[in-house]
């Protein structure tokens, strides 16, 4: 070695090289299962409750018609008709991540009643008795899949449709009632129960220990971003002590609306607890679908 010349680095042998870039690989490799897998068991824990005894509590009521709803790349959804035919009103009802049809069915029935509507209810592809795996464009198909039956096998008119969406169902909610209005059929109006403004603010909101935990989600239901060109009737309703989706949000998604609008914040609720005052609560978006009708 030359005087002065600094010794050469050591390598790393070869083959210990190798087994540590393997050892590296899948550990990145089992990371992202990971994150995957928790994106899906946050996002869409209905999904993985089972089957929750629809079919035999349609049996047992006298108000429900079961029925099947074929998607565009194949799926069979299960879904309810709950309420009297006649009805002016009609309801499509977008669910929140946790439910499925047979869950809450005497709120959606009382909600029936109070607002003269019948309801269409549907599971999210791989929820309760619907096939296949949820994910954020599955829902967007599901979406106009159960829109394209409420209207060509039920007679629905597009005037006597109002889209609800609770929390993640704002997500369809939202997609599908943009794309009406973008296609000229607007529906009569659109009800927003407790929704987020979209999923990387939910996951800032939630894993504000990772430094960009917008880059560890995989959907994007953003309703904020859609919210200038919902150019219908909105009624949207959020609890002030929602402790999932932070009232804050509330504000910022209702402000993006155009309108015409409402908004009711409901004192003390949480995400879960909206209903409480159920009957003042229908008595507000009663008055209000009909003042746009």
């Amino acid at each position: 070695m030359p005087e002065g010349a600094e010794p050469a680095p050591k390598r790393i042998p070869a083959p210990l090289a190798l087994r540590i870039g393997f050892v590296l690989v899948v550990l990145a490799i089992a990371l992202l299962s990971w994150v995957r897998w928790a994106n899906a068991a946050n996002l869409y824990p209905g999904a993985m409750l089972g089957d929750d005894d629809a079919r035999a509590l349609a049996a047992a009521r006298g108000d429900v018609r079961e029925v099947e709803i074929v998607t565009d790349d194949g799926l069979t959804l299960y879904g309810w008709v709950l309420g009297d035919a006649a009805r002016p009103r009609k309801i499509i009802q977008f669910m929140g991540n946790g439910e499925r049809v047979g869950l809450g069915a005497d709120v959606y029935a009382a909600t029936g009643d109070a607002l003269r509507a019948q309801l269409l209810l549907f599971n999210y592809r791989g929820f309760g008795e619907s096939e296949g795996r949820p994910d954020e464009p599955g829902l967007y198909c599901d979406a106009r899949a159960v829109y394209r039956f409420a209207t060509e096998d039920l007679g629905w008119e597009p005037s006597q449709i109002i889209i609800w969406g609770r929390s993640l169902g704002g997500g369809p909610a939202t997609k599908l009632t943009s794309e009406l209005i973008e296609q000229g059929q607007p529906p009569a109006a659109l009800v927003l129960e407790a929704p987020f403004t979209n999923v990387p603010d939910m996951a800032r909101e939630h894993m504000g220990f990772l430094a960009r935990p917008e880059w560890f989600v995989y959907a994007g239901y953003d309703n904020l971003e859609r919210a200038p060109g919902l150019t219908l009737p909105v009624f949207h309703f959020h609890g002030t002590d929602d402790e999932i989706v932070p009232f804050a949000y509330a504000e910022r998604l209702h402000a993006a609306l155009p309108g015409p609008k409402e908004f009711l914040a409901l004192s003390g609720a949480r995400h879960n607890d909206v209903w409480s005052d159920a009957t003042e609560l229908r008595s507000r978006i009663d008055a209000f679908l009909g003042k746009h009708e």
